[in-house]
Parts: structure tokens; sequence; C-alpha cells
């Protein structure tokens, strides 16, 4: 496994952060200490919707990928009506049925599985238009489609319907970027399960966590204060947190090249991304304290350093150093290991670069 690791150190301000059912941020003990957690979810949504997605999706070379629960109705039917297909409609069923158990009631079909989001491809999307469009020119209907799928097309099946069909089983990459990155589990015969290569680890503080309640009022723009109609229209409370945060990302080379990703041509945008982007949905700006990147190495998370809890920054750090230090000595030191600290001018830039380098020398 030829992988990349960051591990960050990153500090937030009071904001309102990852919350869980409850309405309060998300807690995991860790030490014997209820620590403040950003759960990987998150961490992977705040990078989805970021501006720098566009210019890694564009880089990845593969497409884009859609999650949705909605695939029938606004990506299948209207590209099979594009393609002038008859019984659009009808085939836009039989493929979404495709992703759920064959059932022979179908009022005993599982709600939560039909409207379950999934994670498909545009490309797949063409594929499935192809497979629709083969089947009807032989003569198939919409409800054969399972059949051809499901087991091997019969030996008199049409060659173009067994070609359709086969390029969409191997088409691993048609699953767009963000699967090729975090994965896809495959939830009927319709598409691969496609592995994760890009792998967060939910964000700890390095120390306990101290939240704070803010009460707030939401004024009403329309209220006429001269007539006595005062205060607001709605008034809560939530609670806010601030910490030091420890996150480790793994990224796994060799399953980026599997998924239809070449490494080369993402793993430097990819690493500045992960210095740069706030790891909450709500963009609220976290400062990289520090951050090691390592390439090659063992697979392993460096939270251990924080078993004991460390408020201060600067002694942050000192564990961080002294854990990975004494990680190189009990299984070996990684190819490259760059500490933003360390670099020179534009110390993103300069990690991104040495690490796209190294990890093209090691992987030869």
């Amino acid at each position: 496994m030829k992988i990349i690791q960051v591990h960050s150190l990153f500090s937030l301000p009071v904001h309102v952060p990852n919350r869980g059912a409850d309405g309060l941020a998300k807690r995991a003990v860790f030490g014997g200490v209820e620590r403040q957690r950003i759960s990987y979810q998150a961490q992977q949504y705040a990078l989805r919707k970021s501006p720098e997605m566009a210019a890694l999706e564009a880089a990845g070379g593969i497409g884009h990928s859609y999650r949705t629960a909605l695939v029938g109705e606004r990506l299948l039917r209207p590209a099979l009506e594009g393609a002038h297909l008859p019984e659009a409609a009808a085939w836009a069923d039989a493929v979404m049925a495709l992703w759920r158990k064959e059932v022979t009631d179908t009022r005993a079909a599982d709600a939560d599985e039909a409207s379950a989001p999934l994670i498909v491809g545009e490309q797949e999307v063409r594929l499935f238009v192809a497979v629709a469009r083969t089947c009807a020119a032989a003569g198939i209907a919409p409800g054969g489609l399972r059949a051809l799928v499901e087991r091997r097309p019969p030996s008199d099946t049409a060659p173009a319907v067994v070609q359709a069909i086969e390029a969409l089983r191997t088409a691993r990459g048609s699953v767009g970027f963000d699967g090729a990155l975090f994965g896809r589990m495959a939830t009927g015969i319709a598409v691969a399960t496609v592995d994760r290569a890009v792998r967060f680890g939910d964000a700890l503080t390095t120390h306990a966590i101290t939240p704070v309640v803010d009460f707030f009022l939401v004024t009403d723009d329309l209220k006429d204060r001269a007539a006595g109609e005062a205060g607001g229209s709605h008034i809560n409370t939530r609670e806010e947190a601030a910490g030091l945060f420890y996150r480790h990302v793994l990224i796994d080379s060799a399953q980026l090249q599997s998924n239809g990703v070449a490494p080369a041509a993402v793993i430097a945008p990819l690493l500045a991304a992960l210095l740069t982007v706030s790891p909450i949905g709500n963009r609220y700006p976290a400062r990289v304290v520090e951050s090691l990147v390592e390439v090659g190495g063992q697979a392993r998370s460096l939270m251990d350093a924080y078993a004991a809890p460390v408020s201060r920054q600067d002694q942050a750090v000192a564990r961080l150093r002294e854990t990975a230090a004494a990680d190189a000595e009990t299984y070996g030191r990684p190819a490259a290991a760059l500490w933003l600290s360390e670099q020179s001018a534009q110390p993103v830039s300069r990690v991104q670069s040495l690490a796209a380098a190294a990890l093209a020398e090691w992987v030869k």
C-alpha cells in the first residue's frame, strides 16, 4: 500500500461545532477525558463543498459524483429522455430496481432502501443510458434488464447488449471523483463497490471540552419599532466550543489508481486542500498550527500523543514531534517526513510539491 499520511493540529475559535442528534457538540472519551469531536463525515462534507474541490475534480479527470436519493427522477430519466428512448420512465425504474433487493411483491420493498442516497458518477449515468438503448434496440423490455445484469446473458443475446453491460461492470472509474476519493458501498447489482482512497479520522481536541451555552436572538426586519413592535422573531440557545484539534488523514495512492485517478495528478492539490480547507461545514476559519506529512511508513494515528490532555499549543506541537520520532524508531522511518513549520516561504506549496516528488520517487 503506497500511502501518504497527514497529521495536523488545528485550532478553532468559539464556534457552532459539529453537533449530534441531541444538539450538543459531538464528543468522545479518550484517555479518560471527554473531548470535542468533529466527525469524518463533517470534514469530508467541508472538503466536497469547498471551491478547492472543483479544481481537484478537474485534475482527477473522471467526472462528477452525485450523492442523492433522486437518481432515477433527476438523473436517469432526463438522460434517457434526452436520448429519445421510448419508455424512458420504465427504463429509469428498471435501472433503479438494480439498486434494490429483488422482491416478488413490490409492496414488500423496503421504503428506506428505495429512498437511500446513492453515489453515482456522471459517466455511470451515460453507461446506463447506453445499456438501456442497446437493450431496447435488441427488443429487450425494461423488465428483462435485471436478469441480464444479475446473471450472465444467454448465448443468443445481441453482442452490443453484452458489451454495454460488461462496460458498466468494469468501469470502476466511472463512479466520479467524489466516489473515487471517499468510496461507495454497492447496495445492489447495479454498480461495483468502490473502496475509499482518502480516509479521514474523527478530529479530537488535545484537551478536555469546555463548552459554553450561547443565547441568541433572531431579529425581524419587518417589525415596526415606531409602533411598539419590539423584540425578535426567535430566541434560543446553542452550545459552542473552542479547541485545539488533532486530525489524521490517510491517502492510499494505490487505491486512487485502482479507482481510476492518477495519483500524480491530484496528490499535490489534495494536500493543499487538506492544509487550507476548514474542517467543518460552515467553513469557520480553522488555523493549522502544525502538520506532518509522511510519504510511506506505518499507517497509524498519533492521537496517543494526547492521551494525557494538553492545552497549550507549543506543548501539543512538542508532543506530536516526540510521538512521531518514537514511532519512527519503533515502526521504521517513512520515505519522507515533512513538517509544515520547517518549510521555507509559502510552506503549504512547499509541502505539497515535496510530498508529490517524494511519492513519485517512491513508487518507481
